[in-house]
């Protein structure tokens, strides 16, 4: 089962260097990581075109587009064009960024666009405007549309035996186990700490954990590392490194 990359990103410039394709590529080879979904940055009006322009011919990169919902039906029309002209197949939210609750109501014509596109939508979890109960909100007005819920760094999900109390907001692990349509995405710096892994997988099951780097910030060889250090069941290894993502971006050669 190919590995792929839930969420990466192409900055212009990196640790003071400049940072391109070829780049993005070596850091994903070094895990064994056969693609990644490769996301513009949060600017105002996020540049889908650039991204575009900097992944063409690299089919190993797949575009997810990024709007900003407070621009209204230009957002709308934004991801239709991203998705049917530059070939993209997801789409990225800023609620923290661009300032705007994401279960709201000025989302839902995106989500709706969404939804009728066919495409996943990644989110922020833990997040001001994104917190859990506010994810699961959403994903059940749009049931049709796969949430992955980028978690963060060290996710509201202590252990058990902590016995730390489940805050009001509610925590992201039940939100997913509770929301059919909400999967959790664990980046470099969550998937480190194998406690973190543990304890997601213990309340939302592995069928809800897929991998991401949040590369070059994140190294996808400490995400991969992460995950082999758990040591699941082949099977539920290949689904949590690749085979469920592949499944909800719809990609070639790996639909079930």
């Amino acid at each position: 089962m190919e590995r792929i990359d839930f969420q990466s990103w192409m900055p212009g410039a990196f640790d003071g260097k400049p940072f391109g394709p070829g780049d993005l590529e070596a850091l994903e080879e070094e895990a064994g990581v056969g693609r990644c979904v490769v996301m513009p940055e949060a600017e105002d009006r996020p540049d889908n075109d650039r991204l575009a322009a900097r992944i063409r011919g690299r089919p190993r990169m797949v575009g997810c587009a990024a709007v900003n919902p407070r621009l209204g039906e230009e957002a709308v029309e934004e991801l239709e064009r991203a998705v049917l002209g530059l070939g993209f197949r997801g789409l990225r939210l800023f609620p923290a960024e661009h300032g705007y609750p994401v279960d709201g109501g000025e989302v839902d014509p995106v989500l709706e666009k969404a939804r009728e596109l066919g495409v996943p939508v990644t989110v922020d979890g833990c997040r001001e405007n994104c917190e859990p109960a506010r994810v699961a909100a959403a994903a059940r007005k749009f049931p049709e549309v796969p949430f992955i819920v980028d978690v963060g760094f060290r996710p509201s999900a202590p252990p058990a035996s902590m016995k730390v109390p489940l805050p009001p907001e509610g925590r992201i692990a039940e939100a997913a186990r509770e929301t059919p349509n909400v999967y959790l995405g664990l980046t470099a710096m969550a998937a480190v700490e194998l406690y973190c892994i543990k304890r997601l997988m213990g309340v939302c099951g592995p069928e809800k954990l897929i991998f991401g780097s949040n590369a070059p910030w994140g190294l996808p060889r400490l995400a991969v590392r992460g995950f082999e250090m758990v040591r699941l069941p082949r099977q539920q290894e290949e689904a949590v490194l690749g085979g469920t993502l592949a499944a909800l971006y719809r990609l070639p050669g790996e639909e079930g």
